[in-house]
């Protein structure tokens, strides 16, 4: 075979195989280009993403808080003043009223006679006509079994009144005791007929209905204390007493009102003695007590405070967030009725906060909408803010949001 020919085809050959390895690079590098492409189109999908999910949440969770340092003045107080429940006294004030049982065990140191007779409260109601009927002491009230209780004083029944066109029977409440002593008088709610009346008209339309049970009658031996245990133990129930009685005032006080323990006024039972099953050298002592105590309105005292204590004072809504560490006295308890509380002399003295107040709900529709820049602009109309600042979220926001519920007040009182 002449050699020219060879040489053909060992150059094919050799550039057949040539030509396959430049076209393997080919693939090689354009496989690469693409995935290097996906690649990049990906993060900038990625990254197009979180940037559009910031400013989505940005404008889901936007708002306003408003932290605001109020005008304040430290005063000091050394005042007398009047104050009272009704009428056109300088200081408004509430009373509340709590009760309490408290209980201590003793020695037994004898046994005497004890004839006690029960007592409760009726009402009592006149149903037959327009006048008032007046009822004299010791009046006799009957049960249907036919218990005798009486009155110890006289009472007057008012008569009927009209109300929608209906008659409405008069009514009066009656404390009564029953005619003997002993415990079959102590008996449940029930009703009352007048046996004095009886044969009259006005027998069927005078009646009386119990208002509480009858209790504390009794007949008998009862054990008894020493006069030495008796005192103790009526001191000590007593301080117990004080203690949580002031304490389920205090949590009874709405914040708006403050209350001063100094000017509570008590009211005690006498102890009773009661024998311990199975131990008769043991008895329990029990007493009760009922407080009552004026609270004050925070807001009002404090104006009263401020009138008295600070110059150029124009009347503004003002209060004491320590008003509690004034010295507050009473000049004449005997003035001072308990269930029928009147005015009462009092005396304040301390130190204590004047806070200034503003109107919350007109600052933040003021502020609503506006360019964060009017923020300072719109304070001054707020004389009872000293100073405030302002974060508006996002940051970048030019303007505080409109919604309400989008602004929140923070007030510090430093």
């Amino acid at each position: 075979m002449p050699k020219p020919v060879l040489d053909d085809i060992i150059l094919t050959k050799k550039t057949s195989f040539s030509l396959k390895t430049v076209q393997g690079g080919h693939d090689h590098h354009g496989r690469k280009g693409r995935s290097h492409w996906r690649t990049y189109f990906f993060a900038a999908l990625t990254a197009a993403f979180l940037v559009f999910l910031f400013f989505s949440l940005s404008v889901f969770f936007s708002g306003a808080t408003v932290t605001v340092y109020p005008k304040k003045q430290v005063v000091s107080v050394d005042k007398s003043a009047v104050a009272g429940t009704e009428g056109n006294v300088p200081l408004k004030l509430k009373i509340v009223q709590v009760s309490k049982k408290e209980s201590a065990e003793a020695d037994a140191t004898g046994q005497k006679e004890e004839n006690k007779k029960a007592s409760g409260t009726i009402i009592v109601y006149n149903a037959y006509g327009r006048n008032s009927q007046k009822l004299i002491k010791n009046t006799r009230f009957e049960t249907p079994d036919g218990k005798i209780y009486r009155i110890n004083s006289s009472i007057t029944v008012p008569g009927m009144t009209v109300s929608e066109g209906k008659d409405i029977p008069g009514s009066v409440e009656a404390v009564v005791y029953a005619d003997e002593p002993g415990e079959e008088y102590n008996i449940g709610r029930t009703d009352f007929t007048i046996p004095g009346f009886k044969g009259d008209p006005r027998y069927q339309k005078f009646y009386a209905r119990s208002k509480t049970d009858m209790r504390g009658g009794m007949k008998g031996f009862v054990y008894t204390i020493s006069d030495d245990d008796t005192r103790d133990i009526t001191a000590l129930l007593e301080k117990r007493l004080t203690e949580s009685l002031l304490k389920e005032a205090a949590k009874n006080t709405a914040p708006e009102y403050v209350l001063f323990g100094s000017t509570g006024f008590f009211d005690w039972s006498d102890i009773k003695v009661t024998s311990n099953p199975g131990n008769e050298k043991k008895v329990t002592v029990e007493k009760s007590g009922t407080l009552y105590i004026p609270v004050w309105e925070r807001a009002a005292l404090a104006k009263y405070i401020a009138q008295a204590s600070i110059k150029g004072y124009a009347g503004e809504p003002v209060t004491s967030p320590n008003l509690d560490t004034l010295t507050v006295g009473v000049k004449d308890t005997s003035a001072f009725s308990a269930s029928k509380p009147g005015n009462i002399n009092v005396s304040l003295k301390g130190t204590t906060t004047i806070v200034w107040l503003f109107d919350q709900d007109s600052l933040i529709k003021d502020l609503g909408g506006q360019p964060k820049q009017n923020f300072q602009a719109i304070l001054k109309k707020y004389q009872g803010i000293d100073k405030a600042e302002l974060v508006v979220t996002p940051f970048w926001k030019r303007a505080i949001p409109e919604g309400e519920e989008d602004v929140s007040i923070k007030i510090i009182v430093e």
